[in-house]
């Protein structure tokens, strides 16, 4: 039998795309030490948004890392983001990368046809994904022979309604991590079981029928890993309980319907204002926020704003899951998850669920916590930042006791 490769099909770097910070040798050391720890990965293809360099070339600096590099491009279209292998000058002369509304039906066609491949990328996701476009519009996903179910930067429905369009339309599924820095390299990754070294090796690979490819995550390629199941787009329902056993008291009583349910919640437009207002007000000084001379030189090429921006600006929050427990509601933590820099021009839009709703117990008794997530986007459906944060409900008056 063949060798399998295991390759992490979209990647952004420093080199071409303006929002990611790993570089292509950066993410060359993090294979060499993912590997020492176990994992199987053989490779990544560069996917920058929007552009591709005929002239670029990664293979002395690949052999290097005996590693496999390749070039492909992300393109955005009237069904969302869309990757494409194999591109040739042909392909190139037909469209404007730049464009943010290429029509999808030309773009899969003219990759076919100048022999190269189209894949639907990040298909479960809200406006950039194909599978809102289908649901919402119709569209018929004509031409469209593969789709990335398996995306390391979607949350587990999003993945789950991919795979589930998938399965009704027929269609072939890729896996990839969507990184934009080093460290998320290989979240999520295809297994084809044949060996590929060039983009010819690929994209003949992800046009035959007969195939052998799957997507998985990069914990799952350990030797004696169980893998992990399918991520499900059927709405996510809790338990009543943490599964810690019998807590005592009654049952659990909360709004199921809203768990996993993420809803726009707010946007705003940054501007070097809003950016200077914000700085002044928390005395940040760090040059890449204030200075425009010094950030034009800096890793980002010009002003960016704190991460904590994203939270300057009043948003409204998740459904209600009405818990009923308790008569005390206490913060217990937050989270915070910054992804991508944000910048003056950027729209930020803000999505919020409640994620989970769980108990546990303590030397203080029952507790019930409940997670709400904020989700912000810019306006290229790009995640740039993430906060998580826990609220416990506890009963302190002894049951029955008057005010």
């Amino acid at each position: 039998m063949p060798d399998a490769t295991y390759l992490d099909l979209h990647v952004h770097s420093s080199d071409g795309s303006d929002d990611a910070g790993g570089t292509v040798e950066g993410y060359l050391k993090w294979i060499a030490a993912r590997r020492k720890l176990g994992f199987k990965i053989d490779g990544f293809v560069v996917t920058e948004h929007r552009r591709f360099d005929l002239d670029r070339d990664y293979s002395e600096l690949a052999a290097r890392y005996d590693a496999v590099v390749l070039r492909g491009v992300e393109v955005e279209t009237t069904i969302g983001h869309v990757l494409v292998f194999g591109v040739t000058p042909e392909f190139l002369a037909k469209f404007d990368l730049s464009s943010v509304s290429l029509p999808y039906e030309e773009v899969f066609k003219a990759a076919w046809e100048t022999g190269g491949v189209a894949v639907g990328a990040h298909a479960g996701r809200p406006r950039i994904g194909c599978v809102e476009h289908v649901d919402e519009r119709g569209v018929t996903l004509e031409g469209v022979r593969v789709i990335e179910a398996l995306n390391g930067g979607s949350n587990d429905y999003e993945n789950g309604r991919a795979f589930d369009l998938a399965d009704a339309r027929g269609l072939r599924v890729i896996g990839s991590s969507d990184s934009h820095f080093v460290s998320a390299l290989g979240r999520c990754l295809t297994r084809f079981d044949r060996t590929i070294k060039t983009m010819d090796d690929l994209v003949a690979t992800l046009r035959d029928p007969s195939a052998s490819f799957a997507p998985m995550y990069l914990d799952d390629t350990k030797d004696g890993v169980e893998p992990r199941p399918r991520p499900s787009g059927a709405a996510v329902f809790l338990p009543g309980t943490s599964g810690q056993g019998s807590l005592g008291g009654d049952d659990l009583e909360y709004d199921r319907s809203v768990v996993g349910r993420e809803v726009p919640v707010g946007k705003f437009e940054v501007t070097r204002e809003l950016i200077a207002e914000y700085c002044e007000a928390l005395d940040q000084t760090n040059p890449l926020y204030t200075d425009e001379a010094f950030a034009a030189a800096g890793p980002h090429k010009g002003i960016i704003a704190p991460p904590g921006i994203v939270q300057s600006v009043r948003m409204d929050g998740p459904p209600d899951p009405k818990v009923t427990f308790g008569d005390t509601t206490m913060m217990a933590g937050q989270r915070h998850e910054y992804y991508l820099p944000v910048r003056p021009g950027d729209t930020i839009e803000g999505f919020a669920q409640v994620k989970e709703v769980y108990e546990k117990t303590g030397r203080s008794g029952r507790m019930v916590f409940v997670v709400r997530r904020t989700r912000y986007a810019n306006q290229h459906g790009e995640d740039v930042a993430a906060v998580e944060s826990t609220s416990a409900h506890r009963q302190v008056k002894p049951t029955g006791e008057g005010e």
